[in-house]
């Protein structure tokens, strides 16, 4: 078993016997109208399981995820949301929503993410931001034309959450259909399947290539047979010298 395995069922093994039942507990002292003994209860679970999934590979949604319910759970607690029952009752199905993800990259490599993003609407609504925010909260993507190649330059550490992805959309759809794209991950640390897929999906409309990948890039990228699709190179040089349109003859 790999150092990876042995942490995935490490934490499972402590969701399962701790930190669910310590969720149980306050949920339902937040719906019996104990709010801050249930909101204290459920701060400490939550806080660690955004913590140790942020170092799991491939659990990176459920990591964002979990930081926003906590961010909404302080927010209730500060009272600068309304205590209200709808929220009271969105915190709940946020919580529970935690532990559906976590079981769903456990079991299919990807989770669902329609009903935790519809979620995270609601608490964009329920905090008085409108869903933009989410994307605003991104450094994004820079857009770069060099000798008839759309360059695109990755700026966020951790890529894996939809707004992040429609980024890379806009910037591909900037591209010409049948043109080259390169993809510049090195400032990225962590880029996981969903973000792959998008990726993916136009390697038929484009020529698209990638550098700069750091080791757990790699791993999911390869993991998910991305290189069918796309192109790997070693660094930006080795690009434009080997592969790039007016190279073929060199």
């Amino acid at each position: 078993m790999s150092e990876e395995d042995a942490l995935v069922d490490e934490f499972f093994s402590e969701v399962n016997d701790k930190y669910y039942p310590q969720v149980l507990e306050g949920i339902d002292m937040l719906e019996g109208g104990d709010l801050g003994e249930g909101i204290e209860i459920l701060s400490r679970p939550l806080h660690t399981i955004k913590g140790v999934t942020g170092f799991m590979s491939g659990f990176e949604y459920a990591s964002g995820f979990t930081h926003k319910v906590e961010d909404f759970l302080k927010k209730v607690q500060a009272g600068s949301v309304e205590q209200s029952s709808e929220n009271i009752t969105l915190l709940s199905r946020a919580v529970n929503m935690i532990f559906q993800v976590v079981e769903q990259i456990r079991d299919e490599g990807v989770p669902d993410e329609e009903e935790p993003n519809e979620i995270l609407g609601k608490i964009d609504e329920a905090s008085g931001s409108g869903p933009q925010d989410e994307a605003l909260a991104f450094d994004g993507v820079d857009t770069e034309e060099k000798q008839g190649v759309l360059v695109l330059r990755v700026k966020d550490a951790r890529v894996h959450l939809a707004p992040q992805r429609d980024l890379l959309t806009s910037a591909i759809m900037q591209a010409d259909p049948g043109s080259s794209i390169l993809l510049d991950l090195s400032r990225v640390l962590t880029f996981n399947s969903a973000a792959w897929e998008t990726i993916a999906a136009y390697s038929e409309a484009f020529k698209i290539a990638v550098f700069g990948m750091c080791p757990a890039c790699k791993t999911t990228f390869y993991s998910w047979g991305m290189d069918d699709r796309v192109a790997v190179h070693p660094d930006e040089e080795s690009y434009f010298t080997n592969a790039a349109p007016g190279t073929e003859n060199n």
